[in-house]
């Protein structure tokens, strides 16, 4: 008999929450990673605690009694082990002159001194966490003002706190410096695929879950006090000055030489690494970790370049690795020190997703499947005893069908895949062929008791997306994700199978409405990357047999523009139409919030902010025919 706990949220709110012991299952697969990982080795505990100048205190350690050496039954030992060493957070010396801020947030914020003043490597995800970094680096080194920003790459974790930084600069117009198409890639990820991505990311950090070790307990290659805060962050995104555009590019800040080298299309779209020679530092951006990292990520993104990532970390080692390196400075962990064990790291962090990438096209060659690929991959070795090359984020199977979609796409060959029924359609034949509800639970309770966690939650998936209303399914399921998430070394996968777990057996978590629908980073984007999401937004049933030509004149910007309505689809043309239904000139914020759902209509009239000639109806029937995206979207039931 599984012993429960009731208790309430302290992330959710979630009351009367319902958890179970873990099974004599899960106990035995955590033995088989006891026994297969050297966990006597201390030499990453020894790295993370060098350096240490300030602590930086949180009741996150004492929450999750990460001081212990010894894993509940309910985390992957593994996993704790990880868990143990992101929970450290402060400010830590990594060379003289070069300091890390750790904990505050799943990114780092590295701090470098200049000649006048501080040069600020990323600036964390939003506006709270980097004002806390910097205070804490003040608080115990020179406060000079900050003279140079730089941003590694395209993801929020690392520019959200731009504008908090720059708060510390005696001049406003300092250096803001990022790879190649920052902006534009900055731009794409986080407007037009938010509402989804957003909700998925809820699933893969584990927004909504407690903070215990039945619940939330790590991110994986970030800190457990910080890893969430993309939630609640506020956004501080500034536009950058100055953009590295030649693929290897010298350039001095603050009197510091930095030699980048661009790593497009590798963890991001857009990225870079450097090496700084006063410093004898090198620094690789999010293209090496303390744990695996994803070619697919499970809140969505493109699918990742293996074979350029691998590229890009291989040409680091070729330009930098003949000079003096005294530490890697990572973005997602704590540094590491020593040249030979850097180009150690950097190989075996490389080869791990090079043997990934080869051994699946060698597969897929010989006419297996994603999934048997999936099932049939093992590192070897001397790459997965790397403790850097753990699956505490990425994950080989996840990996592996990273690589098989990105040459083959979804679809494995077979004909009865071609046009399969959708999920709830398919629930619902499946539990009819299967004999009925009953004859499955029957069986589903049977196998859950033998340990089949993975075939239970694969069949009662068919059950629940068909009769949805079915409690003794949706509980049994949930028990299967639960024991999964207890299981697996991925913070990833335990953060995705313990929400499904949650809202299964207590239905969504109910949210306050977001009281703005366009972002401070929305307003900032152009007006044609704004009516990309302007066009994703058109419900294409409603608008059919509808045309509409929408004149735009923004008064700030100057930019004019038409708006082409037909066929169901919005073009939008760099030119003003003659023949237009209807004309109106606006300020490009107000324009933004009208179409985004911020304004109304009739109060930017009153207030004077918009001016319409021709058929302002159209304009108002154009507005009717845009979605908005309600969140939560519902995942593990239909």
């Amino acid at each position: 008999m599984l012993k429960v706990m009731n208790y309430t949220s302290n992330q959710s709110g979630q009351s009367n929450y319902k958890t179970k012991d873990a099974t004599s299952f899960t106990k035995a697969i955590h033995e088989k990673y006891l026994e297969y990982l050297n966990f006597d080795d201390r030499q990453d505990f020894e790295d993370a605690d060098r350096g240490l100048i300030a602590s930086y205190e949180n009741d996150i350690e004492d929450t999750l009694n990460a001081n212990s050496r010894t894993s509940p039954d309910t985390v992957n030992p593994s996993l704790w082990r990880n868990v143990q060493l992101q929970a450290k957070a402060g400010l830590y010396k990594v060379v003289d002159g070069v300091y890390q801020v750790r904990g505050l947030a799943i990114a780092t914020t590295i701090f470098v001194e200049g000649k006048t003043g501080v040069i600020v490597v990323d600036t964390s995800i939003g506006m709270e966490s980097a004002k806390k970094a910097i205070e804490l680096y003040y608080s115990h080194r020179p406060k000079k003002p900050v003279s140079a920003i730089i941003l590694s790459h395209s993801h929020i974790d690392h520019y959200g706190g731009t504008k908090a930084i720059l708060e510390y600069a005696e001049d406003p117009d300092i250096p803001i410096i990022v790879p190649e198409h920052f902006t534009k890639e900055a731009y794409s990820e986080n407007v037009m695929l938010g509402p989804i991505m957003g909700r998925r990311a809820v699933y893969q950090f584990g927004h909504d879950l407690p903070t215990d070790d039945r619940g939330y307990v790590s991110a994986g290659i970030g800190s457990v006090w910080g890893s969430r805060d993309a939630s609640s962050a506020q956004d501080g995104f500034q536009l950058p000055n100055v953009e590295i555009t030649n693929e290897y590019e010298r350039l001095e800040v603050d009197g510091i030489t930095f030699q980048f080298l661009l790593a497009p299309n590798t963890e991001a779209p857009a990225e870079m690494h450097f090496y700084i020679k006063d410093y004898k530092t090198l620094f690789l951006s999010e293209n090496t970790n303390k744990a695996m990292h994803q070619i697919y990520t499970i809140r969505g993104a493109k699918t990742r370049d293996t074979l350029q990532w691998v590229g890009k970390i291989d040409q680091t080692i070729e330009l930098f690795g003949n000079k003096e390196i005294d530490a890697l400075l990572l973005i997602h962990g704590w540094p590491i020190w020593g040249k030979e064990r850097i180009l150690d790291h950097l190989r075996k962090q490389r080869d791990q997703f090079k043997f990934t990438h080869d051994q699946t096209v060698r597969l897929a060659n010989h006419g297996y499947t994603m999934e048997e690929i999936a099932e049939m991959l093992v590192l070897p070795d001397p790459l997965a005893k790397h403790w850097a090359n753990r699956e505490y984020y990425g994950t080989v199977s996840l990996n592996s069908k990273g690589v098989y979609t990105y040459y083959l796409g979804f679809y494995n060959g077979h004909p009865s895949d071609l046009n399969p029924l959708p999920q709830v359609e398919a629930g619902k034949k499946f539990v009819q062929y299967m004999g009925g509800t009953a004859n499955i639970m029957r069986q589903a309770k049977a196998d859950y008791e033998k340990g089949e966690y993975r075939w239970v939650a694969q069949v009662l998936k068919h059950v629940v997306m068909g009769h949805p209303e079915n409690m003794e399914a949706k509980n049994l399921l949930a028990d299967a994700f639960e024991q999964l998430g207890y299981q697996t070394e991925s913070s990833n996968w335990r953060n995705a199978y313990l929400m499904g777990a949650m809202e299964l057996r207590n239905g969504l978590l109910k949210k306050d409405p977001a009281p703005k629908k366009v972002t401070e980073m929305t307003h900032r984007i152009p007006y044609y990357e704004y009516c990309k999401l302007l066009a994703v937004r058109l419900n294409g049933p409603k608008a059919d047999g509808i045309k509409i030509n929408i004149n735009v004149s923004l008064s700030d910007s100057g930019d004019q523009f038409t708006i082409h309505l037909e066929n169901s689809v919005l073009n939008i043309k760099k030119e003003l139409d003659s023949n237009a239904d209807v004309s109106l000139t606006t300020d490009k914020s107000t324009f933004y919030e009208i179409t985004g759902g911020d304004q109304n209509l009739g109060q930017a009239k009153a207030l004077n902010k918009v001016k319409f000639s021709g058929d302002e109806n159209k304009f108002s029937e154009f507005l009717s025919l845009l979605d908005d995206f309600d969140n939560p979207i519902n995942i593990v039931i239909p």
